[in-house]
């Protein structure tokens, strides 16, 4: 039998697994995440911090999270105004640039936990859901740590 009678055989299939390969299966990737310990005399609140690197020439968006710890989970954003007044608020979302990092930190944007049903102490692992205008969501787990 002529071998040259599979070549168009072995040509599909090559097309085949090449288009059904995703191309970038690590679009965002979330790194250094953790949740500030809260001491069982504190109020019911604490925080989410991470950085989000977007792989992509597109730019997203972080548009919600959602954990079962908390009653409330909302992405907030700490600022100072001119008078050196600090305040907090919510934000409809964080926009990671293309191909950019965006990093949620202390002072500044961070997922806020309201309302915490769950003990949030030094050592625990907290899941999280992360909701993305393109990349959808994306499950992490973070540690809780004293800052």
């Amino acid at each position: 039998m002529k071998l040259y009678k599979f070549l168009p055989v072995f040509f599909g299939l090559f097309i085949v697994i090449a288009c059904a390969s995703p191309a970038n299966t690590t679009s965002i990737e979330i790194t250094n995440a953790w949740v500030r310990a809260v001491d069982s005399n504190m109020n019911s609140a604490t925080a989410l911090f991470l950085t989000i690197q977007n792989n992509t020439s597109t730019p997203d968006m972080l548009l919600r999270a959602e954990s079962d710890v908390a009653e409330m989970v909302q992405i907030h954003l700490s600022e100072v105004d001119a008078n050196g007044v600090a305040s907090m608020h919510e934000v409809a979302g964080v926009e990671i640039p293309a191909n950019g990092i965006a990093e949620l930190k202390p002072g500044s944007y961070h997922v806020m936990l309201m309302g915490l049903n769950k003990e949030i102490k030094e050592g625990n692992m907290i899941e999280f859901t992360l909701v993305f205008q393109h990349a959808g969501s994306i499950t992490i787990e973070a540690p809780v740590k004293v800052p």
